[in-house]
């Protein structure tokens, strides 16, 4: 599809709210309600809003930026190719992320997967992107502080990517993302119980490995 020719740009990325309780209230839900109806501008509409945000997803679950990229691509392929299957009293955030999680950890089982850390690289990253470290403040920290709140970050990035596969998954859907406990669960195919279980497990671990930042 010709929408997959050019990344949309990561200075324009948006935090979609990907709530489908008022159709005619959520442009994400009303644009996927368009491409139902077979209305072809609908759909890179809909990329341009939600790619940034399931690549940045996908990107931390599976921890390579080309195969990040890739499989983004494949999960707008899907929701292009089942787009009857969504159902506007299902949370559109559900729906999409269920099958970014399910392309993502089909990629992490393949056997040439080679896990690798993407940290934050500040070549790489355009101003005003929600990714990498964010911008100085008005009381312009020291350089050591600079330099300590670099290191942080970056043992972040690491020990998020280190975590058991679904721990991460559940940590970014709920921490980064902000869905609720209710649609995790749905996400990844378990209950409520389970995905707190999930969180505690990770949180716990990255304290572990965290504690000489804290």
């Amino acid at each position: 599809m010709a929408l997959f020719m050019a990344r949309a740009p990561a200075d324009v990325v948006e935090r979609p709210r990907l709530r489908s309780d008022d159709p005619a209230a959520d442009p994400e839900v009303a644009l996927m309600l368009r491409v139902q109806r077979g209305d072809e501008t609908a759909f890179p509409e809909l990329f341009r809003r939600l790619a940034p945000r399931v690549h940045q997803y996908i990107r931390r679950l599976v921890g390579h930026e080309a195969r990040a990229e890739e499989v983004t691509q494949d999960v707008f392929v899907q929701i292009y190719r089942f787009r009857d299957r969504w159902r506007p009293e299902r949370r559109l955030a559900t729906w999409v992320f269920t099958i970014a999680t399910h392309l993502a950890l089909n990629e992490l089982r393949r056997p040439e997967h080679q896990l690798r850390v993407d940290l934050w690289d500040e070549r790489r990253v355009p101003a005003g992107s929600v990714e990498g470290p964010p911008l100085a403040d008005s009381r312009s920290p020291a350089p050591d502080e600079q330099v300590a709140g670099r290191q942080l970050l970056v043992a972040l990035e690491a020990a998020v990517a280190a975590l058991p596969p679904k721990q991460r998954a559940a940590l970014l859907l709920s921490r980064v993302d902000g869905l609720a406990h209710r649609d995790v669960a749905a996400v990844l195919g378990s209950t409520e119980g389970a995905v707190k279980a999930l969180l505690f497990r990770a949180t716990q671990t990255l304290k572990d490995r965290l504690k000489d930042f804290l």
